[in-house]
């Protein structure tokens, strides 16, 4: 039976699984590995950690499978007991953090890895800019994002002064633990365009290199990786350095996948254009996938942590508190002005296809807000207490707005405006405003800035959202997001997300007959439509709603 071997380098750990052609996962191995901070910026692993990660969890879920073998003409682990069906393996497929920098020596393993949220590089960047700014060119608009010091580039120019020993005998960057793992098979320098286009160094309109940005990092072009062009592509075989690195078996194909962000969505919705997605976490953001035609994104780049209950890796955390430049957002909702939402590149699904956009809008607090108004203001109750007091209140007053506007923004935004000094707001208290009605309406808060989202997409799908991350856990909160964007909604548990993602786009880069679908296609969960009347009440109000990010920060800047 056919399985494909998925294996996810995160921020915290390999996760890796077994998921036969109809998507069920057989079996799941997971090994951490340590991140080095430090007060001045710094976030680096060191990529031999990935290695043994990786390895690990390998040599445990092919030695767990019965009589697993390559689907080529390798050797085959030790086998289970002949009773067990056979387990064969159709390829390794890889996903992971992006906007990491990797130098990777001609021979042996490299011995760090700088991760996307590393802040020291705010100098270089300014630097960059500067120099590509006296050339006539905008940094920000010909990458289509919004750079600052978690800029690949960035994070080289600073290293390669900080220590250039990292850089003698170099075979070249890469930008994530996928590439440096393919590297290190031996099948050469690779980069899937989702992770490129993180790093600073990706033109948007092109979706190749920019010899420029490169040249003004201090960095040879010639060193940087070859692109894949399609959402997942077999790069080469296993042979010996790959059997003596992670214990695979000779001749298995080896496919990258997008990096973490885009693997993940992959899983959820898939990639085709108008699939979108929810993720409430600790933070909140809105996942679609775009036409690539004509699309000129010009966004912030944010790309960093996991999905389902962690950020994807690469497009969260870069940007908070870093060398960007930070804007209230004047422009009204329908628009997404400059640094705000985010724009990857997704590989062509075929050889005609036109390769899409992921286009991702972040909310900083969403499950965060919700945990400081439960503290602040519901007697520290926990999230299935708080439900049942929303339920209770919905019970007495039924669907509808709470009475209050409110902004989530505890710790600065990202969007609909891209302000870190943005605060929280409240507005429409009176004396008979209770508890339950102020965390209602920060839950409203967070329902309003994700309708903001698929507002400046124009996206009026009727279409089930797909919801994950910890708050989809919440009815009561699935049925405000519903009633506030006025788009049925449906959970999806996303623990698996990426894995999945992985082996969609493996089985079709491998030709392969699967019946392999996203998880928000699967009808496992009830779907909450929008009540008619609260929808239309909330969305005469959205309006209101956008005007309070503009006015919050005209007060704060007042302070």
């Amino acid at each position: 039976m056919p399985h494909l071997l998925c294996l996810d380098l995160g921020t915290s750990a390999a996760k890796a699984a077994l998921l036969d052609l109809d998507g069920t996962v057989h079996l799941r191995a997971e090994a951490p590995y340590p991140t080095r901070h430090a007060a001045d910026g710094t976030a680096e692993q060191d990529p031999r950690d990935w290695e043994s990660a990786a390895r690990a969890v390998i040599v445990e879920l092919l030695e767990a499978a019965p009589a697993a073998k390559a689907s080529g003409d390798g050797a085959a682990p030790a086998p289970v007991p002949d009773t067990a069906p056979d387990v064969e393996v159709a390829a390794l497929v890889l996903t992971g953090q992006m906007q990491d920098l990797v130098p990777v020596p001609r021979s042996g393993a490299a011995s760090i890895a700088i991760l996307y949220s590393d802040t020291r590089a705010a100098a270089e960047a300014a630097e960059l800019r500067a120099a590509l700014a006296a050339d006539g060119v905008s940094w920000d608009a010909l990458t289509g994002n919004l750079q600052d010091a978690t800029s690949c580039a960035a994070m080289h120019l600073r290293l390669l002064r900080a220590a250039p020993e990292q850089f003698a005998d170099l075979q070249g960057v890469v930008f994530g633990p996928a590439g440096y793992l393919v590297a290190r098979m031996g099948l050469g320098l690779w980069c899937d365009p989702t992770t490129a286009a993180t790093t600073g160094l990706l033109e948007a309109r092109t979706r190749d290199w920019s010899p420029a940005v490169a040249r003004a990092a201090g960095l040879d072009p010639a060193l940087l990786p070859a692109l894949t062009g399609a959402a997942g592509q077999v790069v080469g075989h296993a042979g010996a350095e790959a059997t003596a690195l992670l214990g695979v078996p000779d001749g298995l194909p080896v496919v990258l996948a997008p990096g973490d962000a885009g693997a993940t969505t992959c899983g959820i919705v898939g990639l085709a254009p108008g699939d979108a997605y929810v993720y409430l976490g600790t933070s909140g953001w809105l996942a679609s996938v775009l036409p690539g035609a004509g699309t000129s994104p010009t966004g912030a780049q944010d790309a960093g942590g996991e999905s389902d209950g962690e950020e994807p890796d690469g497009v969260e955390s870069a940007g908070a508190g870093s060398a960007g430049e930070d804007s209230a957002g004047e422009g009204a909702a329908g628009e997404d002005p400059a640094g705000v939402s985010h724009h990857l590149a997704l590989g062509a699904s075929s050889a005609t296809a036109e390769p899409p956009i992921l286009r991702i809008s972040a909310l900083l607090s969403a499950g965060a807000a919700a945990d400081w108004a439960r503290q602040a203001v519901l007697d520290g109750a926990d999230p299935g207490r708080a439900d049942q007091l929303l339920e209770a209140r919905e019970q007495e007053r039924g669907r509808g707005p709470s009475g209050l506007l409110a902004l989530p923004s505890i710790v600065g935004e990202r969007f609909p405006v891209r302000d870190a000094s943005l605060r929280g707001a409240v507005v429409g208290i009176d004396a008979g405003t209770r508890g339950i009605d102020l965390y209602a309406a920060l839950l409203e808060g967070v329902a309003h800035g994700l309708a903001h989202a698929l507002e400046s997409e124009g996206d009026s799908s009727p279409r089930p959202l797909p919801v994950t991350g910890g708050g989809a856990a919440s009815a009561p909160w699935l049925r405000i997001l519903a009633d506030v964007t006025g788009r049925p909604v449906r959970t999806v548990d996303g623990t698996d997300a990426a894995l999945l993602g992985c082996a969609l786009v493996a089985a079709e880069a491998l030709g392969l007959d699967h019946a392999l679908v996203p998880l928000g296609a699967r009808q496992e969960a009830a779907t909450i439509v929008p009540d008619p009347s609260a929808a239309a009440q909330h969305a005469a109000l959205r309006p209101a709603h956008r005007a309070l990010y503009d006015a919050a920060a005209r007060v704060q800047r007042l302070r």
